[in-house]
């Protein structure tokens, strides 16, 4: 039966039920009750006698969940979705103390009365309740068969397992939330000892993440990879690699695609914050070709993993704002320099990089790192001073700034005499 509209009178009358919260009804409320058996019983084909009938004694909360039901029945007909009025009648005599659970599983259902009849008829106590209820506004928000899901889950052997731990299955069910084999397929996996919730885990992050285009094309063949070495932070760090330093709409190189994923299998919860702190520093980074920083960058990553004065440099770098222009020159710095030493004499060492290139810096790198005071014999004008990043002009120092680099030296000199005794 489909209805075409509802009278705006009917639908005060019903409404008007919302504000009734007595426990005891007059007899003025069981009159509105039993006058609004009229109306209800004309929108789904029923008898009003036989509404009245069932509904004699009921208090408000069972009333307001047959009009909850009725309402929802009225709409989903008026848009051509078949259904027998019958079983709304059912589930109000199955369901005698009808709760918030209740009506928020009717109003969200997607499906027939006769699926909310057998959910109804299975989901008695208040945590299935519950669970059906967090499906519906979840996993199978954007489900188009959320009520066959649903029906399977609370049919199968695994039942208890599902609603007692479901965040073991709820990625599980957001990737197959339009399977009509999902649940099936879920139990024979679970029986043959092949569930992962791990796996499951990864396979919907990873879903999510290929969503973003420029990931898509990045990383085009790497979808098993990306599964296979899943997590959260990890999935962080290839986000922000690949927005930073891959071009748009470009399918970097086999090779580079290698040099990625090997990156994110090897970011751990020591080596996260180190490497997010490098992305975050050469982003902006003025280099032409972005994605062979990605090389230099494992290479770089190589290099403090294994080498504790290598790290402590980098960190200082990033913590001090070393004004340099690209991985790969940081690189070219680490590998001439005396890192042990340099991490004590820092503030040198950063003044050597900031002021100088090439042979000259290579030089004064491994020679005059306990010259605080250092000055490049080489004027650094046009193209070699734009590509060092940002960097100042050197400003001469007072009487009180030389002062206090002198004492700052004399310590360091006799903290490093004390570590290579």
């Amino acid at each position: 039966m489909r209805i075409n509209k509802i009278d705006n009178k009917v639908l005060n009358l019903l409404n008007g039920y919302k504000v009734i919260r007595k426990v005891n009804l007059g007899p003025k409320e069981y009159k509105k009750m039993h006058d609004a058996c009229y109306k209800l019983g004309e929108l789904i084909g029923q008898p009003a006698s036989r509404l009245q009938e069932m509904t004699k004694g009921a208090d408000v909360n069972r009333f307001t969940f047959l009009k909850t039901m009725v309402n929802k029945f009225n709409y989903q007909n008026f848009h051509n979705v078949q259904d027998n009025s019958e079983h709304i009648l059912n589930i109000y005599s199955m369901v005698e103390k009808p709760t918030a659970l209740h009506l928020n599983i009717v109003r969200k259902s997607k499906n027939t009365f006769n699926e909310l009849e057998k959910i109804f008829s299975m989901a008695k106590d208040k945590e299935t309740l519950q669970y059906v209820e967090d499906l519906q506004y979840g996993e199978l928000a954007d489900s188009k068969i959320p009520s066959k899901i649903i029906l399977d889950i609370l049919n199968s052997k695994n039942r208890l397992r599902y609603v007692e731990k479901p965040e073991n299955y709820s990625s599980y069910l957001r990737l197959h939330a339009n399977n009509e084999d999902a649940i099936s397929n879920l139990d024979r996996l679970i029986e043959t000892g092949k569930y992962s919730k791990f796996r499951s885990d990864a396979q919907l992050a990873v879903k999510k993440l290929m969503r973003n285009k420029k990931i898509e094309v990045a990383m085009e063949g790497k979808t098993s990879d990306l599964e296979k070495m899943y997590s959260k932070d990890r999935t962080g760090f290839l986000t922000s690699l690949i927005r930073n330093f891959i071009p748009n709409r470009k399918a970097p190189s086999e090779d580079t695609k290698a040099v990625v994923v090997k990156m994110y299998g090897s970011l751990d919860s020591k080596n996260s914050n180190i490497r997010n702190a490098i992305i975050e520093r050469f982003k902006n980074a003025p280099v032409q070709d972005r994605t062979a920083e990605i090389v230099e960058m494992q290479n770089l990553f190589n290099r403090i993993d294994k080498d504790k004065d290598a790290k402590i440099f980098v960190q200082k770098a990033i913590s001090k704002d070393l004004k340099i222009g690209s991985i790969a020159e940081l690189n070219e710095v680490i590998n001439v320099t005396p890192l042990k030493k340099a991490n004590v004499f820092f503030n040198n060492a950063k003044r050597i990089i900031e002021r100088s290139v090439g042979e000259e810096r290579k030089s004064a790198l491994t020679l005059e790192l306990e010259n605080p005071f250092f000055e490049s014999k080489i004027p650094q004008t046009g193209k070699k001073r734009i590509v060092r990043m940002f960097a100042d002009r050197p400003q001469h120092d007072g009487f009180f700034t030389r002062t206090v680099k002198i004492i700052e030296n004399k310590i360091n000199q006799y903290r490093y005499s004390g570590m290579s005794a």
